[in-house]
């Protein structure tokens, strides 16, 4: 696997911040599909944004009969 930079996100800002700054920054939330693609050789992005812990993702908000999931919500916490 070739060198890429690791970086844990504090915020969405941050990991968006990012993302501008290096268009070859890829993000990582839990690696099941990126991890085989780096293996392979079939991406090589130049920086890994860890965005798994973030809160704001992490959401489970029920309203009028609605449920609305966050993005980084684990099968667990569901």
């Amino acid at each position: 696997m070739n060198h890429v930079n690791y970086s844990l996100a504090t915020s969405l800002g941050q990991a968006q911040a990012v993302l501008a700054q290096d268009p070859q920054a890829k993000l990582l939330a839990g690696g099941m599909t990126l991890i085989p693609v780096l293996k392979h050789r079939l991406a090589t992005p130049t920086q890994l944004v860890d965005i798994a812990r973030l809160p704001e993702l992490q959401t489970l908000m029920v309203q009028a009969g609605q449920v609305t999931l966050g993005a980084g919500l684990t099968h667990r916490a569901v």
